[in-house]
């Protein structure tokens, strides 16, 4: 079994998927592997379908417990660190690295923090827009003819991976790090103060906020270091907004900034 409350702390995101085969076949995976914490965001096809429930077998009571959300962002908002996963390549995907690489880092987050793991469709995977919320990237190593694993195969590989991680005997502490809802929060406060002072481009200020996103999403952010972050990038809106002239004011007289 899972040590620790690391199997509750650890969330399996199915992002949009297609098949409620899949959805069942991806809750005996967890159930195999020790995991039970399943989330469903905006299914084309219903958990509870007869599809779903044989192949559940007997994780049915994992499928029966499922959530289900709208939207990735409203899954995530009570975690702290997001892992997306992903087969393919491209500018906003090369950070990715093995789950079997990460896998002992992530269960050593799990003992103090929620960690998700993000899934996309059958079909595409996961989307850009879904990638801004993973703040961390894995990928199941495959041959490259055909690198492309099932939804529930893939469920599998990495529940596997961070069921023998759990069961190293080698976990170690780390700290309480600030919910994704609140980093997301963050993240939109400082882009467009950076657009405001020109950062930015008004027009595609995601690309370099990627990089900042994997960045912050890498080292982990804890409710301190958000709150110095927010406070940032109020300032600097603050500035742009026309706060540059109050200060100049201010510094002409001598007076303290603050």
């Amino acid at each position: 079994m899972v040590v620790g409350n690391v199997a509750e702390q650890i969330v399996f995101v199915l992002s949009h998927p297609m098949q409620s085969g899949n959805i069942g076949s991806a809750a005996r995976a967890l159930k195999n592997m020790g995991f039970a914490n399943l989330r469903i965001v905006a299914p084309a096809a219903s958990a509870q379908e007869r599809a779903a429930t044989a192949m559940a077998v007997h994780a049915d009571d994992v499928l029966a417990a499922a959530t289900v959300y709208d939207d990735l962002a409203a899954a995530l908002a009570d975690c702290a660190v997001t892992v997306g996963t992903t087969c393919r390549p491209g500018p906003y995907r090369s950070a990715a690295t093995s789950v079997r690489e990460a896998a002992p880092g992530l269960v050593a987050l799990a003992a103090t923090n929620r960690v998700a793991i993000v899934f996309g469709s059958e079909d595409h995977g996961l989307t850009n827009d879904e990638l801004k919320l993973c703040y961390r990237l894995v990928t199941v190593p495959a041959a490259p003819d055909y690198p492309s694993l099932n939804l529930a195969q893939a469920v599998m590989v990495v529940a596997y991976e961070l069921y023998l991680a759990a069961n190293s005997g080698e976990i170690g502490g780390t700290p309480e790090l600030a919910a994704a809802g609140d980093v997301e929060t963050m993240f939109i406060r400082m882009a467009e103060a950076l657009v405001a002072i020109g950062f930015l481009p008004e027009d595609n200020p995601d690309h370099i906020m990627f990089t900042l996103r994997g960045v912050f999403g890498r080292s982990g952010l804890t409710p301190r270091e958000l709150d110095i972050l927010n406070g940032i990038a109020r300032q600097i809106r603050w500035t742009a907004d026309g706060g540059a002239i109050t200060l100049a004011e201010k510094r002409a007289a001598g007076k303290k900034l603050k």
